[in-house]
């Protein structure tokens, strides 16, 4: 009987502490998809920002992009992760936000902390001023 109420015992006190091993490795929240008026606040505003568009030069090219980005393809990322600069949030930016929220996972993973997303074709649909950069 003693043996019972022993491991009941301990089985009371391992079930207690199993919360606080799971909050140990909870999953960081997605980061916020910008809205298309949100970043153009961001910009008019002159919030400093680093502009991280993820999508092929040909795409911007096409398609537009806003003025002060960076290209670096999401294929490419991970080698030129170096090239992004810490401590300043990042908007990572693509067509719909899909490629941009895989950038924003890359970057999470290699330590960067202020990260959103948005989808240049929201902000686009709204009218907002766009660059057309020549693709090499």
């Amino acid at each position: 009987m003693k043996t019972i109420l022993f491991l009941l015992a301990v089985a009371i006190g391992l079930s207690s502490a199993q919360p606080a091993a799971f909050a140990q490795t909870a999953a960081v929240p997605a980061p916020k998809k910008l809205s298309p008026e949100e970043l153009k606040q961001m910009i008019d505003s002159k919030e400093k920002f680093f502009f991280l568009d993820v999508r092929e030069p040909k795409e911007l090219e096409e398609r537009g992009t806003i003025k002060g980005y960076v290209n670096i393809p999401l294929s490419q990322l991970e080698a030129r992760v170096k090239e992004i600069p810490t401590g300043v949030p990042i908007v990572s930016a693509c067509a719909r936000g899909v490629r941009a929220a895989k950038a924003a996972a890359i970057l999470e993973k290699s330590g960067y902390k202020q990260i959103t997303l948005c989808a240049m074709e929201d902000y686009k649909s709204k009218g907002f001023d766009l660059i057309y950069p020549k693709a090499n």
